[in-house]
């Protein structure tokens, strides 16, 4: 796998759930190689968006790469449903609860033959991340503060834990692809990219314009 290309990867939170299979058409015809799927719990983020049974649907009309992210409490006990319902990546919480502990469930999902990503939230500093980093596939720097779409992007916050990510796995020798999600624009995703980002998760600058194909062509360019 190759950890350095850049992947724009829309985000189904800014789709129409009323017509999911035809967002999903429209992401493909667009480029999408990968499509992001953040599951809420209400618990740990203040918003509820959805859980295995949106995942499967997406799963039933695609082969897109689907990349799960879990904002929810307790992903160990929910974990086997989302690898059921056709995750490719799994990617789990550094603060959320766990009822046995952040290795095991990464374990877990490697061993179900799933990519493992781990994330952190802006105020969660990299040193949190780095006990676990030799587990996992993916790194995901949250560069909003989870729970709601079309936050600024914190860039003072996070870019710099995102260009620590980066140095941390040149100096270990470590393989992981370096993620981020929110406020990702045009003008935004050329910084992440120049601190370290291969993957960038773009919501409504993604699913927001009426030519997506446009707004991708739009974003891929400017990562540069």
């Amino acid at each position: 796998m190759d950890f350095e290309k850049p992947i724009i990867i829309p985000s189904v939170l800014a789709a129409d759930f009323a017509n999911i299979a035809s967002e999903v058409k429209r992401a493909e015809d667009a480029g999408a190689q990968w499509l992001h799927l953040d599951v809420m719990d209400g618990n740990f983020v203040d918003n509820i968006s959805f859980g295995p049974a949106m995942v499967e649907a997406v799963r039933r009309n695609t082969e897109l790469f689907l990349d799960v992210h879990l904002m929810i409490q307790r992903p160990d006990h929910y974990l086997d449903r989302f690898i059921k319902a056709g995750a490719g990546n799994i990617s789990i919480h550094t603060e959320a609860k766990y009822d046995t502990s952040i290795e095991a469930t990464l374990r877990r999902i490697k061993e179900a033959g799933r990519s493992a990503g781990l994330v952190i939230n802006p105020a969660t500093p990299f040193a949190d991340a780095q006990p676990f980093m030799h587990l996992v596939d993916q790194l995901l720097i949250m560069t909003v503060v989870p729970g709601f779409g079309g936050q600024p992007f914190m860039e003072k916050e996070t870019m710099p834990k995102l260009a620590e990510a980066r140095d941390y796995r040149s100096t270990k020798g470590l393989k992981y692809h370096l993620e981020v999600d929110g406020g990702i624009y045009p003008n935004t995703v050329g910084i992440a990219r120049k601190h370290g980002a291969n993957l960038f998760v773009c919501g409504t600058s993604a699913f927001g314009p009426k030519d997506m194909k446009e707004a991708m062509r739009e974003l891929e360019a400017a990562v540069g």
